[in-house]
């Protein structure tokens, strides 16, 4: 059985803390755990962790095998984050971030930024944003990690690529930091927060990890030519439903699908109630379809 290694770390600010990386801006909040283990697997879970004398809320997942990683956001009970283990190792880390906001001492406000890649599981030192609101502000930004905010609104561009790592940018997440808008972070004056981009190959996961209920989208995947004229199949989580050609079933799950993606563009707690209700509908639309499915198989194999 593969070994796995859950491990629980804080993301803190320390100044100049990028390029090179300062090896106090993490610290390992809770004893590790994991081990021997194969098949579904739910890492133990804290929204909170204690730090000092307060307190450091989890940020997000990161799960790698050394070669490929993911991200995920904090799921709890009952909808448990959770990896189906293959035959590789994996590190999985819960990553956190102190309470209690994030900028200098004094009046002056700044927020953190810094770059993450999945593959490697941990932050990198890349040269990766530019400050076009204010291009003065890109070194510091790049080598320092803190652009200020004191004085005016700023504009962050992640670029499409790093030298450290093949995955391409994927996602701006923003604590307290701004509104991602694609490869833009558009942060206000007086914001005192983190803001992160991701680097990751969305569509390669690490052997083995099973797509988590309630991450970005309804996890429907098709195969084949359902989408024209001919048999194919739709992946729900890993499981593959073969269903003939365009028909009711194959139109629902778009729809669900298109619905659950299009939420990622609305505020968190509305996106989480649209996708929640494109996941029923996806499995109602499956139910519903199942009989159908059922009879179509045993003709096939009549014939």
């Amino acid at each position: 059985m593969p070994d796995v290694i859950v491990q629980y770390m804080l993301y803190v600010r320390s100044d100049h803390h990028r390029q090179p990386r300062n090896e106090s801006a993490e610290v390992e909040l809770n004893a590790p755990s994991g081990g021997n283990i194969t098949g579904p697997y739910a890492p133990p879970y804290f929204q909170q962790l204690p730090y000092g004398n307060g307190t450091a809320e989890m940020l997000f997942w990161s799960v790698t095998d050394g070669t490929q990683g993911s991200t995920h956001p904090p799921v709890q009970a009952p909808d448990q984050f959770t990896v189906h283990v293959g035959d590789v190792p994996l590190i999985i880390t819960a990553w956190y971030f102190p309470l209690g906001g994030s900028g200098p001492n004094g009046e002056e406000t700044a927020i953190i930024d810094d770059a993450f890649s999945a593959n490697k599981g941990n932050f990198i030192d890349d040269t990766f944003v530019k400050v076009t609101s204010d291009p003065s502000l890109t070194n510091d930004a790049n080598v320092v990690g803190d652009v200020p905010t004191t004085k005016r609104p700023e504009t962050l561009q992640a670029s499409a690529s790093v030298a450290s790592t093949t995955e391409p940018f994927s996602k701006w997440v923003s604590y307290d930091a701004g509104t991602p808008n694609g490869d833009k972070l558009h942060v206000p004056a007086r914001a005192s927060g983190l803001a992160i981009a991701i680097y990751e190959a969305v569509a390669s996961k690490p052997t083995g990890i099973q797509h988590p209920y309630g991450w970005d989208t309804t996890y429907v995947g098709v195969i084949g030519q359902i989408a024209i004229d001919g048999r194919g199949a739709v992946v729900v989580n890993n499981v593959p439903i073969w269903v003939g050609p365009v028909g009711p079933l194959a139109v629902s799950l778009a729809r669900a699908s298109l619905v659950a993606a299009a939420s990622k563009g609305i505020p968190e707690k509305e996106g989480k109630e649209v996708r929640r209700l494109a996941n029923i509908a996806a499995l109602q639309s499956i139910r519903h379809a199942i009989p159908q499915i059922e009879k179509a198989a045993e003709v096939d194999t009549e014939d």
